[in-house]
C-alpha cells in the first residue's frame, strides 16, 4: 500500500543525481538566454528528491535493541 513505508533512499538518491545531471546538461546544451529557468527548475526538482532521501534514510527504523 502506498505510505506504509518511505521509499528507498538509494533509490532517491539516483533520481535527484538525474536530476542534478539534467540541470548540468540544459546548462551546457542550451544556448537560448532563458536557460537558466530550466536549469533552476530540474536542481530544485534534484534538491527535493534529496531532501526525501535524507529524510527516508533518516526515518529507517535502527538495530532492534538487545535485552
Amino acid at each position: 500500500m502506498v505510505g506504509k513505508h518511505p521509499s528507498p533512499p538509494g533509490f532517491l538518491l539516483a533520481v535527484a543525481l538525474a536530476w542534478f545531471a539534467a540541470a548540468i546538461g540544459a546548462l551546457v546544451i542550451l544556448h537560448a538566454g532563458w536557460k537558466l529557468i530550466p536549469v533552476v527548475v530540474f536542481a530544485g526538482i534534484g534538491l527535493l528528491y534529496l531532501r526525501g532521501a535524507m529524510n527516508s534514510y533518516l526515518r529507517r527504523p535502527g538495530p532492534p535493541e538487545k535485552k
